[in-house]
């Protein structure tokens, strides 16, 4: 089986997805998430259809979100993939995912009211996000019967730490647009609109470009890199710039004939950003699956 990712534009920014709030038990991190947190949404699908994906050779994974309207596609999404969207999830996050067998994905077409509609279009872009999150995880409910809960686990964390020499991080504003952004985001650079963080194919690897970024962004993107939670331990305040580029994760992962000048990812850190990851043990907050069931077609 060949799947074709495109990264999402659904629920959340380039990188990762909104904060985290959930309809019948609020997350734990919705607690620490400040303002935005404090908002209560209440939104729900009027309409919704529901169909798995049949035995194919290959898929594409994509989601596609009309701004300010409550229109929603998830195409061959599966269920954690629905739990990420729902819940603002990492993969290490969920519990109890259910074994049912390829392809065991889902599309989804739902959307609200006109008046619905006039009050997504009202609202910051982070409350619609919330707004959305909500009525998916009532779908889910619904449609494939979910129920789920909360807990606090030890498990393998990383602290995220200064290197020996210091940050190599740039203050905000320092670094201009590559032409690889000029070429992806159209126009000239007085007419951008810079995004704080977002990733780059670059061929033999990856990009991650960040301009005006606040470490807790870049911080969120490293712990769905490297598959666990990242904890801050650098006390770099503000926003910086930086452009890293790897491939891999690990060091450790690479075969001894590799010659591929292009740092895996925790090397990249330490070379290019002066950061470097440690591992360590810490609570992860994770959502425990207690039922959930293949919905009906419709």
């Amino acid at each position: 089986m060949r799947e074709r990712v495109l990264l999402p534009v659904l629920l959340g920014v380039a990188v990762g997805f909104a904060p985290q709030y959930c309809s019948a038990q609020a997350s734990p991190h919705a607690a620490a998430a400040g303002a935005t947190a404090a908002y209560v949404p209440t939104m729900t699908f009027d309409v919704a259809s529901v169909h798995e994906t049949p035995q194919a050779n290959s898929y594409t994974v994509m989601a596609t979100d009309e701004p300010h309207t409550s229109m929603m596609r998830l195409q061959n999404f599966a269920m954690y993939n629905l739990l990420s969207a729902a819940y603002g999830l990492q993969s290490y996050q969920i519990v109890n995912l259910p074994n049912w067998p390829p392809p065991a994905m889902f599309t989804i077409v739902a959307k609200s009211d006109a008046e619905t509609d006039a009050k997504l279009a009202k609202l910051s872009k982070e409350d619609a996000e919330l707004e959305k999150q909500h009525a998916l995880q009532v779908l889910l409910a619904d449609r494939f019967k979910l129920k789920v809960h909360w807990e606090t686990r030890e498990g393998d964390v990383f602290n995220l730490a200064v290197a020996k020499g210091g940050s190599k991080m740039l203050p905000a504003g320092s670094m201009q647009p590559t032409e690889a952004e000029k070429k992806w985001m159209g126009g000239d650079v007085g007419d951008m609109k810079l995004l704080p963080l977002h990733q780059q194919n670059h061929g033999r690897g990856y990009e991650f470009i960040g301009h005006s970024c606040p470490m807790e962004m870049l911080v969120q993107t490293l712990a769905g890199q490297f598959g666990r939670p990242v904890i801050d331990k650098t006390d770099l305040a503000g926003k910086y710039d930086f452009l890293l580029m790897y491939r891999g994760r690990w060091d450790s992962d690479r075969d001894g004939a590799d010659t591929d000048p292009t740092l895996p990812l925790d090397s990249a850190l330490k070379e290019q950003l002066g950061l470097q990851v440690e591992k360590a043990k810490g609570p992860i907050q994770v959502l425990v699956i207690d039922h959930v069931e293949k919905p009906t077609q419709n």
